[in-house]
């Protein structure tokens, strides 16, 4: 199944809007109908809203992502399950909003499947200057760990 460029940066940022929307009314109801069915079974407005409280408690803005083109950092991947798998994030600073998100295609439209997205600080910028870099290379900064995850699990079939 080929999916263009345009219809997964439109399934990307329309997904992290909403979350965006969500965590600045309190009201998960439309991110959570956007979702599948499984989806929709496995979370209710008030796990949505605690899953995501971290989140939205930090007052972490995702509007950036509104204009910033989202960053693929695997290719695009149709699982086993026929699920869109779609991880990156948004070159945003001072932190680097993050996301991991799962899709559905239910009647011709991606409906939500699962969703991560946290804000960290970017990784370490490489320095440009050889002889200025340390001897030793350090390790690369690790992620938090994610400020939400909503993403159901499936019986194997």
């Amino acid at each position: 199944m080929a999916i263009d460029t345009l219809e997964i940066v439109i399934l990307i940022k329309s997904t992290i809007m909403a979350l965006q929307h969500a965590n600045q009314t309190g009201n998960y109801s439309v991110l959570r109908d956007l979702g599948s069915p499984v989806f929709r079974e496995r979370f209710d407005q008030a796990q949505l809203t605690a899953i995501f409280a971290n989140l939205r408690n930090r007052g972490v803005s995702l509007n950036p992502a509104l204009v910033l083109a989202p960053n693929l950092v695997r290719q695009p991947e149709l699982t086993p399950q026929n699920q869109l798998h779609l991880v990156g994030d948004f070159p945003t600073k001072p932190l680097q909003i993050q996301y991991d998100l799962l899709f559905l295609k239910i009647g011709g439209v991606w409906r939500i499947e699962g969703i991560m997205v946290d804000a960290v600080a970017p990784p370490a910028a490489v320095v440009a200057n050889p002889e200025a870099a340390p001897s030793k290379a350090s390790e690369p900064a690790k992620p938090a760990s994610p400020a939400a995850k909503a993403t159901p699990t499936r019986p194997a079939n």
